[in-house]
């Protein structure tokens, strides 16, 4: 299972992505949520993508086809992502606070859009209607449903696959 780059650089690199977010969770727990740590984190996934995809090139050749060339980083990309989101789902279940956090957030961000002016009518009614939602659901303690997490990482699988990509050329240019 470790002598498949893909796997273990996707495993270690799933392992530094959950304890870089621990870490900034445990110093301030209001930072988890700040984009710019959460898109810094690809750092962490590019740096693993382009070892794997080096491991890769340098046991079975960089001659090979593009898209035997792109399953390794890929799978070391599926692999920080699921580690990355099992520990966001766990997190979320061992502190119910973050899940009010997140939607104080998008409250206060759609009433700045409504404030803004929407110009679309329609538009600001669904606004309406989603504070009305966040509003019912503060009221009563809310958990995190697993659905979303799942969309979430399905949805960054297709980036994963871009970033994979773009790891494999610039591995296969260095050769």
């Amino acid at each position: 299972m470790f002598s498949n780059p893909g796997i273990r650089y996707g495993l270690f690199g799933g392992a530094s992505v959950v304890i870089f977010f621990m870490v900034v969770f445990t110093a301030r727990p209001e930072l988890f949520h700040h984009l710019g740590l959460q898109y810094g984190s690809l750092a962490i996934y590019l740096l693993f993508m382009y070892l794997a995809s080096k491991a890769d090139m340098d046991a079975l050749g960089a001659t090979r086809d593009f898209r035997e060339l792109i399953r390794t980083p890929f799978v070391t990309f599926l692999l920080i992502n699921l580690c990355y989101w099992v520990f966001y789902y766990a997190l979320h279940l061992f502190d119910p606070e973050l899940v009010i956090r997140e939607l104080n957030m998008e409250l206060a961000g759609i009433k700045a859009q409504l404030e803004g002016g929407v110009g679309d009518p329609q538009q600001a009614n669904v606004f309406r209607e989603r504070i009305t939602a966040i509003e019912k659901a503060l009221l009563q303690p809310p958990t995190q449903p697993l659905g979303p997490i799942v969309t979430r990482m399905f949805i960054g699988a297709l980036g994963g696959f871009a970033l994979a990509a773009g790891v494999v050329t610039l591995t296969r240019n260095q050769k």
